[in-house]
């Protein structure tokens, strides 16, 4: 579908009469995600204007600007309703909202036999695991404002997909949260490569996910790389598009070898293969 024709539909959307030649031009990239989805809302820009941002769901999300355009892409978490939902908008002293239509998604479930210190921590264990949870949420509330990739993400080793983004789990007959990312088969030791330029966020051990690496690619996105047998960067270093950030291992909670690999914008949980440019 053309650009035109988007913006068009998209104007539809907004408002009817006098007030849409009021309206900037619009175009959303899917115009009707799904829950876990990314979607890309893009804005003509006020003169002079270079800045603005987009909240959805009580998550904003800065921008950038590309030929005239405010560019945000907006992470759609699990837990969102499936329905019209409102984004608004900032960019200078303009300021307004439009409508989202979320569409439902169905995940598959499945059930897992694990360790039982990973189904039922004791005490000590317990906190170690809040105090992790604590500083992945500080991780995932830092946004640098500026973006730090530029080309189109990749995949972070070839293989087999293993167990789907959004997937029902049940661990030791106990329910658990949706798995938030996706598995890629491979054996110990493969290479693991960076999805795209960022700053590297977090590089350790984690209880749950193993040896972890978390890269910062700006604007509130983050890639999430877990049970690595080996990490290769460290905390504060930049890295490059598909430099080797580690090896996949089985640390952490897992029943075979894989790569668990996430990401998040601005907290939300979304599905990797939505990522802008990729390809799976």
């Amino acid at each position: 579908m053309s650009y035109a024709r988007i913006a068009a539909l998209a104007a539809l959307l907004l408002c009817s009469g006098p007030a849409r030649a009021q309206m900037p031009e619009v175009m959303m990239d899917p115009l009707e995600p799904r829950v876990g989805d990314i979607v890309r809302l893009s804005l003509r820009l006020p003169a002079g204007v270079k800045t603005g941002e987009a909240t959805l769901a009580g998550r904003t999300v800065p921008g950038f600007e590309t030929g005239g355009l405010l560019n945000v892409y907006l992470g759609i978490d699990l837990d969102v309703k499936p329905g019209v939902h409102e984004v608004s908008y900032v960019m200078g002293a303009e300021r307004g909202s439009l409508p989202l239509t979320i569409k439902d998604r169905k995940f598959e479930s499945e059930s897992l036999e694990v360790a039982p210190e990973y189904a039922e921590p004791d005490k000590k264990t317990q906190a170690r695991i809040d105090r992790e949870a604590k500083e992945l949420d500080e991780i995932w509330s830092r946004v640098t404002r500026e973006r730090l990739w530029g080309k189109a993400f990749v995949r972070p080793l070839a293989g087999e997909l293993g167990s789907s983004f959004g997937l029902r789990r049940v661990f030791n007959k106990q329910p658990r949260s949706p798995h938030a990312g996706l598995d890629i088969k491979a054996p110990i030791g493969a290479e693991v490569f960076a999805t795209n330029r960022g700053t590297v966020a977090l590089a350790r051990d984690l209880f749950f996910t193993g040896n972890t690496v978390i890269i910062d690619h700006g604007l509130g996105l983050y890639t999430i790389y877990a049970h690595l047998s080996r990490i290769d960067v460290d905390a504060g270093a930049p890295v490059e598009r598909a430099a080797r950030i580690g090896l996949v291992g089985a640390t952490g909670r897992v029943t075979g070898p894989h790569l668990h690999w996430g990401v998040k914008v601005v907290g939300a949980r979304v599905d990797p293969a939505t990522l802008p440019g990729m390809l799976m």
